[in-house]
Parts: C-alpha cells; sequence; structure tokens
C-alpha cells in the first residue's frame, strides 16, 4: 500500500538544502510489450521487476499530482519517493500495465493526446477504458495531435493545449493543468504559452525533481530499451536533484552543426571534491568540455557539433550518500533550416 507523508520542513532551510533534501523521481513509459520499438517499449515482465523492487524496498509510489502539490507548498516528500508517468496512451498500458498497477497497488500517470482516442486508433486506449483505470489512472494533457511543438503559431499551440484539455474535462472531469511536450520538445513560445496558461510542464529529459526545479519542464527518466534494466532503474530512483539555481541558455533550440554551450549556476557553492568528481557526458561522443568560473558556475561543451534532432547534455556528481548521485540533464533540439 502506499503511505503518505506530509508535514513542513522547518523555515529555516534554505531553498538550495530543501531541493537537495526534498525530492523524488519520476519515471517515464511508454509501451508495455515485448514486441514493440525498442526505443520506447519495456517487457512486462521487466515492468512487474520494477514494480517488485519499489515494494520490496520501502519505495513510496505517489500519484503525480500530489508530487507536484508537495514541492510547490514546500511540504516534505518521502526520501524514496517515485511516480510513474507514461506517454501517449497506449493499449499496452490498459492490457499489461494496468493489472500490474492493481496488483501492486501503484498509482501511474498517463499523458494522452486526445485525436487518436476520439479516433479510435487500435493502438490506443479509448476514453472508457480511461475511466476502467480510474482508480490507479490519473489522465493529463499531452496536446490534441502531439506533433512537435517548436516553431509553431501561438494560434496553433493553443489550440492543441486547450482543446486537448477541455476533452479531458469533458470525458474524465479531469481539469488539473498537467502538461507533457510531444517528444519533450518546446520553443521559447510554448514554453511561455504554458506559463501563461497555467501548466506544469513535463518534459523527457532526465533527473530527479525537487523543490527549485523549472515547473515549467519537470524532468523524467525515460524507461525504455537498456535504461530500462535493473542496474540502470535503481540507480536512477536513487537519484537526487543536482543543485541547479539556473541554465543558460534555458531553451533547448540550437542551430544545425552546433556545439552549444551550456553555463550551469548550482544553487550553492560545490566543494572541491564535487567539482572534481563532476562529470557530464554527450551520446555518441568523448566527454565534453567543462570549464569552471569559480565554485558556483562551469560551462559544459561538446567537442563536437550535435547531430540533427534531439540531444542532450548528462551531468552527474556522487553525493554523500553511498550509491546516490545527483543528476542533471539539458536537452538539445537541432532542427532543419
Amino acid at each position: 500500500m502506499i503511505r503518505l507523508l506530509c508535514f513542513c520542513l522547518p523555515l529555516a532551510w534554505s531553498s538550495s538544502s530543501l531541493a537537495e533534501l526534498n525530492h523524488c523521481v519520476v519515471l517515464l513509459y511508454h509501451q508495455f510489450s515485448d514486441t514493440g520499438p525498442k526505443s520506447t517499449s519495456i517487457s512486462p515482465l521487466l515492468f512487474e521487476e520494477h514494480l517488485k523492487y519499489l515494494q520490496t524496498n520501502d519505495f513510496q509510489v505517489l500519484p503525480l499530482k500530489n508530487v507536484v502539490e508537495r514541492l510547490k507548498m514546500q511540504l516534505s516528500l518521502p526520501d524514496k519517493c517515485v511516480s510513474l508517468t507514461a506517454d501517449d496512451g497506449y493499449l499496452s498500458i490498459y492490457e499489461s500495465a494496468y493489472p500490474l498497477l492493481v496488483k501492486y497497488k501503484t498509482p501511474m500517470s498517463v499523458f494522452v493526446s486526445t485525436e487518436a482516442i476520439d479516433k479510435q486508433y487500435s493502438s490506443i486506449m479509448s476514453w472508457e477504458q480511461l475511466r476502467e483505470m480510474s482508480e490507479f489512472v490519473d489522465v493529463y494533457n499531452h496536446s490534441v495531435t502531439h506533433q512537435h511543438l517548436n516553431d509553431k503559431t501561438k494560434e496553433l499551440l493553443l489550440n492543441e493545449i486547450t482543446s486537448a484539455q477541455l476533452r479531458l474535462k469533458n470525458e474524465l472531469f479531469q481539469d488539473i493543468k498537467f502538461f507533457a511536450y510531444p517528444y519533450g520538445e518546446f520553443d521559447e513560445k510554448a514554453y511561455h504559452l504554458i506559463k501563461e496558461l497555467g501548466y506544469t510542464g513535463f518534459g523527457q529529459h532526465s533527473g530527479a525533481v525537487g523543490a527549485t526545479s523549472d515547473f515549467l519542464n519537470l524532468p523524467r527518466f525515460p524507461m525504455a530499451s537498456s535504461y530500462a534494466e535493473m542496474d540502470s532503474f535503481v540507480m536512477k530512483i536513487n537519484t537526487l536533484p543536482m543543485p541547479v539555481k539556473n541554465e543558460e541558455p534555458k531553451f533547448m533550440t540550437i542551430s544545425v552543426s552546433s556545439k552549444p554551450t551550456l553555463r550551469i549556476n548550482f544553487s550553492r557553492p560545490l566543494t572541491g571534491n564535487e567539482r572534481y568528481q563532476f562529470a557530464c557526458y554527450v551520446s555518441g561522443q568523448e566527454m565534453p568540455d567543462l570549464t569552471w568560473f569559480n565554485s558556483e558556475s562551469v560551462t559544459v561543451q561538446a567537442k563536437e557539433p550535435l547531430p540533427q534532432g534531439r540531444s542532450r547534455y548528462n551531468c552527474t556528481m556522487p553525493s554523500k550518500e553511498k550509491g546516490r548521485y545527483y543528476w542533471y540533464s539539458k536537452a538539445w533540439l537541432s532542427a532543419a533550416n
């Protein structure tokens, strides 16, 4: 059973201390299938291993709405906090994941694109199936058509977000303003519209969430392919939010074939040992160049141009707790001209 803890942390805590002490790991699934695309699928047997591990190792799996509410209100979360999410509303959620959620009495949040449901795509759940799962599954906004939302007009963006929200309200009486960016992509226009409309936004980059996270682009660890194997899963559910105050640039869109420079400003000074063990990685490349300005600021730059499409800089740093790492991810989008 899920145990809910709720008490306020002392007011003397600084925001940086709170972010490190008060945190949760949000996981992102898509399809629960042995035959689906490896890049977005997890075997139902392996998903059950995830649930078993969480239960037998005293992790508390909380609904996403509880996690976000507590972080925003600076209420405490359990130290071993995890929240499960799934994007797109594939039928395998209903057929393969939902029975396991019931078996282990575990909540999950599912982000759906409403047009696919309304058109009754065979691979997507129906409104009736979503209603049937309501005891364990909350349903949130993943746009109308699941298209890339960068470089779009404000009118189109507004329709994608608000029309989907209206369908959720009409079909499921659901009006909580959570929005997962399709493909984890957004530009400055989409980001500011999410803020203007009062939504909490969720990306597809990795990392734990904390009190000082960006609530317009919260990280979630993707769980598919080798990233979902048990060693990787266990490491990630034990991560902590990197003590980041802000990043420059804030947005993800970059020019084609560029080597973007990321500046990370930390919310507290890092010790010499922390700076020594701070490491960043770029997919398919050797480790990037790091330039420290002081104990609270570093830049990260890839050695080679990033390919067209989505890329990431992932940065980690060991914490004082054995086996637990601070984790931070920056997503980039290099689009065709």
